[in-house]
Parts: structure tokens; C-alpha cells; sequence
């Protein structure tokens, strides 16, 4: 893993050196030096990295290589970062001038001794090695240039799709004996399916979890081995309640504000109340204790309840609980075809797979496996990259464990995959650790991160049109390829693409993974604070680990004490700081006391904090000398405004505001040059203080623009804005809205683009409705204002639209808008609401809609009649009716709509009574599988 940190440590040199090379000028030979000491250092790091347990002595190189390596990119990146802010401030005074140059010589010979030292120690230790025997490797780099890489050089075409899907061979058995049990009315409405950790019972699970229709509700909850019974049974009402209510927008906010504030048996008394109304369908994902179920039962073990509890866990005990399954190991032949499934890609078996020392090698291996399959799936990944008999060979000779009855055994598997990883995508699977156990991570966050921390890297991609996200997101897929990472994409209706997927570790793979951290001294350190001195907790947590990565998730306020909970000796080696308030009902106030100066993290390249309010609603102190920060995420945080040193942030790659209201961001990013994503902070309707930012020099790089307001924000060049890829707007004025129609069109390489049009802009003149309908490039529009009969007069060229998502409130259109709206080529999506049509009857027309999936209609209140004729809607899957008090009937064309899965009708009891078993147009619905009707 040393191999990719000096891999990444040459790369930013060399960027340093291209980028501000004349502030380096005075150290040139230096840094040349040290480049090429590092270069002959990554010669031996592979024969290093393999022997590294050998000795302590090779570990305790290796640390120590990694240590000068981020000590060099420091100073290196200090000195320029230093340089830069002090020729931009300008030197007013000649004393002034005079003052500055003594102190850049001061700063010149600093960093001259620093780097000289570095050079040395990495010379010392270089010959320590070859002393001892470690080999020298050398290798032609894409570039063509000699240098050593531990790894191969990815290239795009031998990635599989983002989406990888499960894999149930041998487990048909079970699949069909649990669908029955899920399907009877009887009292046995506890399941249980118990086995070996990474035998796939959370697979199975989620497959009768996605694919059940016999329910109206589900909630799924993952248990964690603390597992706190109020919060999990708060997470069970949150979701039945959210697709109770059918995810309106306006009940979500509701129901979290309330559920924390129930007393506990309000909270039981509720979860049997939706129980009684709805059959549901409730997932405990891996259940530790029988103590766990005991403190969990209590509303799901009421008589007369419909619910069905299906629990997943690795005890035979627990699974007594219930009618309990048990999900054995995997039988020799189906082992050998997972394994060819996870192998060879697409099927695609090649010829020395058809030998008969292939059949025999394949079968010892599976037997090394213990006929696991989570074991078997991380080897296929291993074997993706093999093409003869003899590299399979050589993998099962490697393969040191087998399973045999004792879970723990897995290890040696797990570590094999590990070790066969590129050098590049080690650290990346290391750094997951700081997630929590069965946490969702987006996957476009955790590529950011991994890009923060200077870990993706162009050095093993062929093409150079691609950016860093571009990479990481290949880094991403490799890991899945090889089954170390699950990914789970969400496409949402086909708005959005594959980075808007999640992704999550195996418990067991995490726990490899944080014993991997800690024998790589990679530093992961993930807490809960519960109460009682952060200072003992952290103190505690790190006394045998030097920590660079640390998050703590906040249950409890902190308790005051005199002591710094986070002093110089804990965080002088921490590159990322995570600080989560996890206390759902308030945001807290920051613990300014245990942390009062950030400038104390030196090395700090990425800050999180989620839900803080800030002591005189200013940013924590040191942050913006931070010099080396990549990565400021303030999320729904409480602040009033950033501070102008922001601009001594030179290196900052992000800063995400997400969800924090009103914050004044100053215009300081002509000297952030290296910004690439930027997320405004929400602007409620109330005034801000004559606040303008205007965007100009600094964000022509930006790939990312969120939260953009047209009453607060404003674009001087938008035509210079080059590389923008994804990009959401709120309009609010005529001209804005032009000049972002025409900026959207000619972004040639935006992929994700968000517009929504507020009430003050008339879209009744000039055409500006078929403007925004056919902008080429737009996706999601969003509509908040009156169109009477403008909608009319859009003619044919929506056939140019490329909408994908289109919701309109309060445009009042008179005349019926499905014959016009239907005409949108790549619409999937659909919302009108609250009096967006005004008229009395709808038609949609034959071949209309083509692509639509969802269509919601809400707060129509005029509507009386709609007609769906045949042909139309052909893809429809789910429809939501809601307060469209004089609708008479559902369409009888629905009836020929086979793709239609949902049926909500909300607060229309004459509706909800028609569609009932016994009701006049139940006929119409019979295939709906889903069909849930609330007052």
C-alpha cells in the first residue's frame, strides 16, 4: 500500500511543480531530488509490501516511508500554497516588499533543509532494504518512461457494468420454501433464516424484500452489534409511516419532527396502529443476541396484527424466535457455478475452463472456500484477471485458510483478495472503514473523499480526457468487479445516472477491512460519543493506533470539561475529520471547547460536519488555515456567514453547503483556483442582508453547481464555464432565466442538469415555455408559476426535449395539457400539483407518453373526468391520485396498462371505495399488485 502513497506523493510533485513551479524555483533541485530518491524508493516497495510481515523491521520501514511521503507533500504544498496567497495580496508598501522578500528566503530555506532531510532518511532507508535482501523492480510506465508500478494499468473497456447484480445459485430451495411462508395466513408471522456470516442471507432477504407483492408496507432495518432498540424501532415507524403517506414531500418533514418526540409506548402503540391497517412486511437484517429480539418484540408480537417479521442472523438461537430456516453452505456443483459466474465476465468461459484440470483445480478451490459463498465470490474476483490454467494454479496453491465451521477461517480468502488488489486500489478499500457498520454510502461522495485524500490517481488510466471523478468511479467498479463492494444502483425512474447508486461493505469484509487498517497503520478510527469526556473517549480509542482518519457520531450533547478533547499528539497525523450529530430531533450546539482550534489538524485534507450549530454563527476557529484542506462539507449546519480568508484555501476541491439555509458566501474563488464542486447554501424567502454573489473568476473549472439563486447569485462568463457536468438552479426573473437557458444549451458536457422556475418569472411572452421545454441539455424542470394558455401554444418542436422529470404547482393551465405534455420524447416522470390545471377533463392520447413511469396528480380540484386511451402510458409503474375531490372514476384504459405495480389514492374516500375488492372499478386495477388507500 506504501507503493500507492508515493505513486500519489510523485503525482502531486509533479502537479506542483507544473502548476507553481516559479514559486518553487529557489528549491528546484531539491524537489527534483526528492522526486527521483522517490522514484528509486517505489522500486522496492512491491518485494517490500509482500515481505512486510517477515519482520517488523520492513513494517516499520514501510510506515516510516509513508510518513516522509506525506511529510514532503506537506511542505512542498505549504511553501506554494504560502507563495501564492502572497503575491496575490500585492505589497502596498516598499517596507512591506522588503519584509516579504526576507521572509520567502526564510521560507525557501526552510523547506530546502525539510526536503534535504526527507531525501536523506528515504536514502537510509533504501539501502536498509537492499541490505536486507529486498528486491528492485523496474516496469515501463504509461508514459513510457522507467518507473516501478505494483499494480496493472487500468484500462476503461475491462470494466463490467456499475450495477453487478446477486448471484442465487443453489439457494432456489430456500428462495421458494420462504416465498411460501411469507405468502400463508397463518400465526406464524415470525421468520427466521439463520446461517454462517457471507452464506447470503441479507441476498435472499432483499431479493423477497424487492420482489414480494403480497404486502402493502415494508421497512427494512439493518442491526448493528449494539444495536439500540428506541432507534431502531423509530426507524421501523419512519418508514412504514413515509410510504404510508406515499413519500409526499410535505409529510416526511412531519414525521421525523414527531417520532423522536413519542414516549416509548406511544412508539409501540403506533407501530401495532399501522400493523392492524396494513399487511407489512418488516426485515430485521442480522440480528446479534437473543437480547436484541427481546428488547425489539414488543410490537410485533400483538395478536391480530397482518405484518410478517423476517429476521436474518448467524445464531441458531435467535432463529428459534420463529419458523425458522436454516441457509446452509452451498453444494460442490452449484460452488463450481458461482465461481465460474464471478470468474469469467458475461458468461464468456474461455477454453482452458473446458479441461479436466481446470474442473479438478475449480473444485479444490470451492472446497478451500468451505463452499461459502461470500468467499467464493471475493476468489471469483481475484480470478477475473487470470487467463490459464497455471495463474489458477498459483492462486489455489496461495489460498491458505478454508472455512470448515469456523467463520473466522474466512480470513485467509478475504486476505487473498486483499493482497491481489492493485497497489492503486488498496488504500481506497482501507479508507471504507470509516464507515459505519451497514451504512449506505453514496457512491459519489465516497469517490470525492477518495479524491480529497490524494488518492485517485491518472498514472494507471490510458485516457487522458478522463477527470479524477471519471477515475474514481472506475476505481469504484474495479471493487465491485471483484466482490469486495456491494453496489446498489437507484436510477429513480431513469432520472439520474450510476453515481447516484449507494454502496456498502459485508460486515464481514468490514471487519477485514479494519483489521487490514490497523496492520497497515492506516490510522481508521470510527466512535460514538454517548456521553461522558470526549477527551477520555478519543484519548482511549487511540492510544494503539496513530489515527488519519477519524469520525465521531454524536448521540449526546458533550459534556463541557477544561480539558482539549483533540490535542496536537492525537491530530498531527489526521487527514479526514467526520463530526456527525446523530441526534434526530435538534440541531446542537458545536462542542467548540473540545475542539477550539483546527489549525492543530496540519495535515487535514477533508472536514465534515453534519447538523451543528456554530457559537456566534461563525465557521470553527482554524479552519481556513487549513492550508491543505481539499474538502469543506458544512451539512444543515447553523451559520451566518463564511469568512473572506476562505480564500487561503488554495487547494480546496469542494465546498458543499448542502442543506444549510442562508449563509453568506463571500466571493473569494478567483483564488481557488482548484474548485471543482460547489454547493450554495439554500436561500429561504426571507431577505438576506443586500447579499449578492456574483460568480466570476474561479469558477470557469467547476464540474459541480447546486443551489443556484437567481435573487442572490449571478453569473458574469457563463460561457466560460467549459467543464460543468452537473448543475440545479432556482429562477426567479425573465433575463436570468434566458441567459441559463442559453448557458445550459451550449455546456457541452453536462450530464445532470436542474431548473426550477418560480413564481415570479412570466412564461406567458416570447415563447419562454417552449424555450425552457425544448432547452437541449435540461433534464429536470420544475415549474411554480401561472401559464394560463401558454402551454397551448408549444408546438411541435418538445420533440427535441430531452425532460426527463417535470413538476408543475400553481401554473392554473386552462386547457387540458396531456395531448401537449405527452409529446415530451424522454419524459419518465411527471407531477402535476396543487391547481396546476384548472380545467375539468384530461385526455391523454394514443402513443402518448411513451416513456412515462410515474405519474402523480395532487390538489387538482376542478378535474372531473380522465380518459387514458389505448396505447398510452405503456410504461407506467406507478400512479399516485390525491386530493382531487371530484374525480369521478379512474380511467378504464388503466386496465390495459400490464407495467403498472402501484395504485396510491389519497383523501378520496368515494375513489378509494370504487377501486376496493368490492367496488365498481376494481376491474380496472385487478393487476395492480400494490394498491394503498389513505384518508
Amino acid at each position: 500500500m506504501a507503493e500507492a502513497v508515493v505513486s500519489i506523493a510523485l503525482e502531486t510533485i509533479r502537479d506542483l511543480l507544473s502548476e507553481e513551479g516559479r514559486f518553487l524555483s529557489g528549491v528546484g533541485y531539491q524537489v527534483k531530488e526528492l522526486e527521483r530518491q522517490l522514484i528509486e524508493m517505489k522500486c522496492f516497495l512491491q518485494d517490500a509490501d509482500k515481505r512486510r510481515h517477515e519482520s517488523r523491521t520492513i513494517s516499520n520501514w514501510i510506515s516510516e516511508i509513508r510518513d516522509l511521503v506525506y511529510r514532503s507533500e506537506s511542505a512542498i504544498e505549504r511553501h506554494a500554497a504560502y507563495q501564492v496567497y502572497s503575491r496575490r495580496r500585492g505589497l502596498k508598501q516598499f517596507v512591506r516588499k522588503y519584509s516579504c522578500i526576507l521572509t520567502d528566503c526564510f521560507s525557501l530555506h526552510q523547506l530546502a533543509s525539510e526536503i534535504s532531510q526527507i531525501t536523506s532518511n528515504l536514502e537510509r532507508i533504501s539501502k536498509d532494504m537492499q541490505k536486507n535482501g529486498i528486491k528492485r523492480s523496474i516496469i515501463i510506465n504509461p508514459n513510457g518512461e522507467g518507473e516501478t508500478s505494483g499494480g496493472n494499468n487500468m484500462s476503461r473497456k475491462t470494466f463490467p457494468n456499475f450495477e453487478m447484480g446477486d448471484c442465487f445459485v443453489g439457494m432456489e430451495d430456500e428462495l421458494k420454501q420462504l416465498v411460501q411462508f411469507l405468502g400463508q395466513e397463518t400465526e406464524d408471522r415470525i421468520i427466521s433464516v439463520w446461517g454462517m456470516g457471507g452464506s447470503g442471507k441479507t441476498a435472499i432477504a432483499k431479493k423477497l424484500y424487492n420482489e414480494t407483492t403480497d404486502f402493502d408496507l415494508s421497512a427494512w432495518v439493518c442491526i448493528t452489534q449494539q444495536c439500540e432498540s428506541r432507534s431502531v424501532l423509530e426507524d421501523v415507524l419512519r418508514q412504514l409511516e413515509k410510504k404510508r403517506s406515499v413519500s409526499s414531500l410535505n409529510d416526511e418533514p412531519r414525521v421525523r419532527e414527531e417520532v423522536p418526540n413519542l414516549s416509548n409506548s406511544e412508539l409501540i402503540e403506533r407501530l401495532c396502529e399501522i400493523q392492524r391497517e396494513k399487511r407489512c412486511l418488516i426485515v430485521f437484517d442480522d440480528v446479534w443476541e437473543l437480547s436484541h429480539w427481546e428488547e425489539l418484540k414488543h410490537p410485533f408480537i400483538v395478536q391480530n396484527l397482518r405484518s410478517k417479521i423476517l429476521v436474518t442472523t448467524r445464531k441458531q438461537k435467535v432463529a428459534e424466535i420463529g419458523l425458522a430456516v436454516e441457509h446452509g453452505l452451498l453444494h460442490m456443483d452449484a460452488a463450481l457455478e458461482l465461481l465460474k459466474i464471478k470468474a469469467f465476465r458475461r458468461g464468456n468461459i474461455p477454453d482452458f475452463a473446458l479441461e479436466e484440470e481446470f474442473e479438478k483445480i475449480g473444485k479444490e478451490m470451492v472446497q478451500k472456500c468451505g463452499y461459502l459463498p461470500l468467499a467464493i465470490c471475493l476468489l471469483g474476483g481475484v480470478l477475473r484477471e487470470k487467463k490459464s490454467i497455471f495463474e489458477w494454479e498459483s492462486v489455489n496453491e496461495h489460498i491458505k485458510a478454508a472455512i470448515y465451521g469456523d467463520e473466522k477461517q474466512i480470513d485467509g480468502v478475504l486476505n487473498l483478495s486483499y493482497e491481489s488488489l492493485p497497489y492503486y486500489l488498496k488504500p481506497c478499500f482501507l479508507f471504507m472503514g470509516v464507515f459505519n457498520e451497514d451504512e449506505n454510502i453514496v457512491a459519489l461522495n465516497l469517490c470525492k473523499m477518495w479524491i480529497a485524500q490524494g488518492m485517485i490517481s491518472y498514472e494507471n488510466i490510458g485516457d487522458k480526457e478522463d477527470t479524477l471523478m471519471d477515475i474514481a468511479d472506475l476505481y469504484l467498479s474495479e471493487l465491485a468487479s471483484r466482490s469486495i463492494v456491494q453496489v446498489e444502483i437507484n436510477l429513480d425512474y431513469g432520472v439520474g445516472n450510476k453515481k447516484h447508486g449507494t454502496c456498502k461493505l459485508h460486515d464481514v469484509v468490514r471487519e477485514l477491512c479494519l483489521k487490514l487498517g490497523k496492520r497497515e497503520d492506516f490510522g481508521v478510527l470510527s466512535l460514538e460519543y454517548k456521553g461522558g469526556k470526549l477527551s477520555t473517549l478519543l484519548r482511549e480509542a487511540s492510544s494503539h493506533i496513530k489515527i488519519h482518519h477519524l469520525a465521531i457520531d454524536f448521540r449526546s450533547e458533550v459534556e463541557h470539561e477544561p480539558t482539549v478533547a483533540c490535542g496536537e499528539d492525537t491530530s498531527e497525523h489526521i487527514r479526514s475529520v467526520r463530526l456527525s450529530n446523530c441526534i434526530e430531533s435538534n440541531v446542537v450546539e458545536f462542542p467548540s471547547q473540545s475542539i477550539p482550534d483546527f489549525q492543530k489538524f496540519k495535515l487535514l485534507r477533508e472536514l465534515v460536519i453534519v447538523r451543528f450549530k456554530f457559537a456566534g454563527g461563525k465557521l470553527p476557529k482554524g479552519i481556513t488555515k487549513l492550508v491543505h484542506l481539499r474538502r469543506l462539507r458544512l451539512l444543515q449546519c447553523e451559520l451566518d456567514k463564511l469568512p473572506s480568508s476562505m480564500r487561503n484555501l488554495v487547494y480546496m476541491d469542494t465546498l458543499d453547503l448542502r442543506f444549510s439555509k442562508n449563509v453568506e458566501v463571500p466571493n473569494v474563488f478567483k483564488e481557488m483556483l482548484r474548485l471543482k464542486h460547489l454547493i450554495l447554501p439554500i436561500c429561504g424567502d426571507e431577505n438576506i442582508r443586500n447579499y449578492r454573489l456574483r460568480l466570476d473568476e474561479g469558477v470557469y473549472e467547476l464540474e459541480t453547481l447546486v443551489c443556484f439563486d437567481s435573487r442572490y447569485h449571478e453569473f458574469i462568463r457563463m460561457d466560460r464555464m467549459n467543464n460543468l457536468r452537473s448543475f440545479m438552479a432556482r429562477i426567479h426573473d425573465n433575463e436570468s432565466l434566458s441567459a441559463i437557458m442559453n448557458g445550459i444549451k451550449n455546456w457541452k458536457t453536462i450530464s445532470d442538469s436542474s431548473v426550477w422556475i418560480e413564481g415570479s418569472c412570466d412564461l406567458t411572452s416570447e415563447r419562454m415555455l417552449e424555450k425552457a421545454l425544448t432547452c437541449p441539455n435540461l433534464y429536470e424542470l420544475g415549474i411554480r408559476t401561472k401559464l394560463g394558455k401558454a402551454l397551448t401554444k408549444c408546438g411541435n418542436d418538445l420533440l427535441s426535449s430531452k425532460i426527463r422529470c417535470l413538476d408543475l404547482y400553481g401554473c392554473e393551465i386552462e386547457d387540458d395539457p396531456m395531448w401537449i405534455l405527452g409529446k415530451l420524447p424522454c419524459l419518465v416522470q411527471l407531477g402535476l400539483h396543487r391547481k396546476s390545471f384548472v380545467g375539468k377533463e384530461m385526455r391523454c392520447p394514443a402513443n402518448s407518453f411513451l416513456r412515462l413511469k410515474k405519474l402523480t396528480l395532487k390538489g387538482l380540484p376542478e378535474l372531473r373526468e380522465w380518459r387514458v386511451e389505448t396505447g398510452a402510458m405503456p410504461l407506467l409503474s406507478q400512479l399516485k391520485i390525491k386530493e382531487c375531490s371530484c374525480l369521478e372514476m379512474i380511467p378504464e384504459g388503466l386496465s390495459g396498462i400490464s407495467t403498472l405495480r402501484t395504485l396510491v389514492i389519497k383523501q378520496m374516500p368515494e375513489l378509494g371505495l370504487r377501486v376496493s375488492p368490492s367496488g365498481q372499478d376494481f376491474h380496472k386495477v385487478r393487476h395492480v399488485s400494490s394498491i394503498i388507500i389513505k384518508d
